[in-house]
């Protein structure tokens, strides 16, 4: 397979070469064919794969989001080189794939953490994982005191410890499973370390009792052996982590194994216990940020994000048909191949698809259908000045091709920013997003341009007709200036205001630190109730659902540590409910922090790099204006995101960039046609000369926001609770760029342009 797909790029190399090099249309719409062919046939050998028992699947794997699991982001405490941090990721990898897990992700991240990613893990066997994570495992054999429970007493006055000797507690795990602690005085000397120990394993003594089997090295034998022999008669304590789990008499000397037996230890707790015996750490680890979706709701946003990707990609294509007839056969095509090269190159790089990554994904079919939009309009107006049908559609797309580069180049600057500057699922959107961005420029410019060809040479110009939506508009919009930044205006104080006084409420846990967790349940119970039961331990209590239809969830916002016990507390309270855990979130507040700052870095940094950009391109006003627009939509969506009671998330930080991006590619449509005006000395006034732009790229600029909004809104009905915030403000930020383009970006290119001439 690997053979094929190599020449199979090969071929497809030397054709996109020979295409670009070739003016004659006949011969570059047959080498577009083949060019066609052999990148569906790359796709095709990318996306699917035999497995071992010979049947064919899809190679995208999906994220933990979409199939169940849990996210761990470790810590370790103290000073640590890289050689600490390889430590730890082997010895947490030999812990988690002692347990037969299929194909955890454990990377370091940074100097000193790690992440840990366990796919189809449930939420009920989460703390077990954690439990095998956190444990440091040292472990010690050192001798009892002689005079012990002498020393003890009655446990009524204060017991005397000798210097070389100190005081820890003795675990007694009762038939019933409760652990009762008994004080016993050890000496401080360690005699024999984890260090020595070559193995451990769960075993049964002949009671039936699970017990944990330690196999010392050679070293570890000898002096196992010479310890034992030397102290018969004394007690032995084997401390683990600064516990002590046993305290046996030295009957013989033993130069073997080992026996740590914990009374009545379960059989998982000593699975557990032998694990991370095997596997060390030198370093404490802490868990600083913790995400998990059980499997059946994986499943579940699986089937609603598909769902919404069909239906969205149908209505698109319907209303593509209905308004472009012929040209939006050929759009369609175009977009079914765009969505084929987009999920081809997810799988040969092997990319992760997220949730967020999925939205990305439907977010492509509107940024697809963008490109033609374009092209269409502009082969309108081309056999508006009586051109021949193939005279029109090649200047249409020779004409719309620096509108279509400069609105994806900065649409691809917000997204690389933000797969930098974020994280997981962030990441995952903005790899899908930048992706999207070149299939569907190249489904635009060269698979929609043959088919557009093909139509024209052979129906003429009646295959290229199509619906019109205005018809010589022409209104006065920069005289509405005043008007827009009044309501602008209302709109972003409404927003401050509504920040302001909900303070750190308007932020979610990713930046407040803290568990987020949700739950379904059989019967409701009022929120009010419990609120009552929760106490202080609940900050936030709501109910959600999806827009249509959708199951009803509890979802609780507790302090940092505190999202299990509100469920066991609902549990208790409310047991005719039958609370299920469903999903749960930790993130600790260092984390929170961190994430605030790279939120804030990756807009400023897009920004900045798109003010470059576009005053390379245009020139200094229009750079201003577009950062003003930016700004002005980023700053409306968050705020009328807060006013709607909904909480800023992470991947709402990849929505905001979205908007960003889609904010720029949607101004940057009506900066160029006024650039073409101004370069071509258009008879009129400045405030004349972008008046006329702005009517004579109306149709594009709705037309293109309608595709994309259709697109969203799709996913925003149907793509499921999970990912109903992400689309809320995908929707918010298209309809406030969509105005900014026309009455904020353009007035303040006038303003400034004024001054600078």
């Amino acid at each position: 397979m690997i053979g094929i797909q190599f020449g199979l790029s090969l071929v497809f190399f030397v054709l996109f070469i020979g295409y670009f090099l070739t003016t004659e249309t006949r011969k570059r719409m047959r080498l577009s064919v083949f060019l066609t062919l052999t990148l569906t046939a790359l796709c095709l050998t990318s996306l699917f794969a035999k497995d071992e028992t010979g049947a064919w699947k899809v190679k995208i794997k999906p994220g933990l989001d979409l199939r169940g699991g849990t996210q761990f982001l470790l810590e370790l405490a103290g000073s640590t080189g890289q050689g600490t941090l390889d430590q730890a990721v082997e010895v947490i990898r030999k812990r988690v794939d002692s347990v037969g897990v299929a194909e955890p992700v454990i990377q370091p991240v940074g100097q000193n953490r790690i992440i840990v990613q366990i796919p189809g893990v449930s939420e009920a066997d989460k703390a077990s994982y954690r439990r095998q994570l956190e444990r440091v495992a040292k472990l010690e054999f050192t001798l009892v005191h002689e005079r012990s429970d002498e020393l003890v007493g009655d446990g009524k006055t204060k017991p005397q410890i000798p210097i070389d000797s100190q005081l820890l507690m003795l675990r007694d795990r009762q038939p019933n499973g409760t652990v009762k602690e008994f004080p016993i005085i050890v000496k401080r000397r360690t005699e024999i370390s984890g260090k020595s120990v070559a193995n451990a394993f769960r075993s049964v003594d002949q009671l039936g009792r699970a017990v944990v089997i330690i196999e010392f090295n050679p070293e570890g034998r000898k002096k196992f052996g010479n310890l034992t022999e030397q102290n018969i008669g004394r007690r032995l304590a084997v401390i683990l982590d600064g516990e002590v789990y046993s305290a046996p008499v030295i009957r013989s000397a033993i130069y073997g194994s080992c026996e740590i037996s914990g009374g009545n230890m379960s059989s998982v707790e000593a699975e557990e216990l032998a694990s991370v015996l095997k596997n060390p750490l030198e370093n404490p680890v802490s868990i600083i940020d913790e995400r998990g979706v059980d499997p059946s709701l994986g499943a579940s946003s699986v089937q609603s994000g598909f769902r919404a990707g069909w239906v969205s990609l149908v209505a698109v294509g319907l209303f593509v048909l209905l308004y472009y007839r012929w040209l939006g056969l050929v759009s369609v095509f175009g977009l079914a191949l765009n969505i084929l090269i987009l999920l081809g190159l997810l799988a040969q790089f092997g990319f992760t698809l997220t949730l967020p990554g999925l939205a990305g994904l439907i977010l492509t079919i509107g940024i697809g259908v963008d490109a033609n939009v374009l092209v269409f309009e502009r082969i309108r107006e081309e056999l508006a000045h009586h051109r021949t049908a193939l005279e029109a559609v090649g200047s249409g797309f020779q004409r719309a091709f620096s509108s279509i580069l400069d609105a994806n180049v900065t649409t691809v600057i917000a997204a690389a920013i933000l797969f930098w500057q974020g994280s997981g699922p962030v990441q995952g959107f903005a790899t899908v997003l930048c992706l999207g961005i070149f299939s569907s420029m190249f489904a635009a410019l060269i698979i929609s341009r043959t088919g557009a060809e093909w139509l024209a040479e052979k129906g003429g110009r009646g295959s290229l007709h199509m619906m019109r939506l205005f018809e010589n508009c022409k209104i006065n919009f920069l005289g509405l200036r005043g008007p827009a930044f009044i309501l602008s205006g209302l709109l972003l104080g409404a927003g401050l205001v509504t920040v302001a006084i909900k303070g750190e409420k308007v932020l979610g846990v990713d930046f407040t630190g803290g568990d987020l967790v949700t739950f379904s349940f059989q019967e409701k119970v009022d929120d009010g109730k419990i609120r009552s039961s929760l106490g202080s331990m609940a900050e936030v209590v709501q109910y959600q659902r999806s827009p249509v239809g959708g199951q009803e969830v509890l979802s609780l916002r507790t302090a940092f540590g505190m999202g299990e016990k509100a469920g066991e507390t609902l549990a208790k309270d409310f047991p005719q409910a039958k609370f299920q855990q469903l999903q749960l979130d930790k993130v600790a507040g260092v984390v929170g922090n961190e994430l605030k700052q790279k939120a804030l870095i990756a807009l400023i940094l897009g920004m900045i790099a798109i003010f470059f950009y576009t005053t390379w391109r245009f020139e200094t006003s229009f750079a201003i204006g577009a950062i003003v627009a930016l700004l002005h939509d980023v700053l409306i969506s968050l705020g009328i995101f807060a006013l709607l009671g909904r909480e800023l998330s992470l991947p709402m930080v990849g929505a905001i960039l979205a908007v960003a991006g889609y904010s720029i590619n949607d101004t940057i449509v009506i900066f160029d046609r006024i650039r073409e005006f101004f370069r071509g000395g258009v008879g009129a006034d400045r405030a004349g000369v972008m008046n006329l732009a702005i009517n004579q790229t109306l149709s594009r600029t709705l037309l293109t926001s309608g595709t994309t909004f259709l697109a969203v809104l799709v996913l925003f009905l149907l793509g499921g609770r999970v990912i109903n915030d992400f689309s809320l403000i995908l929707l918010i930020g298209i309809v406030v760029g969509t105005y900014s383009s026309i009455f904020i970006a353009s007035p303040i290119v006038l303003l400034f342009g004024r001054k600078r001439s």
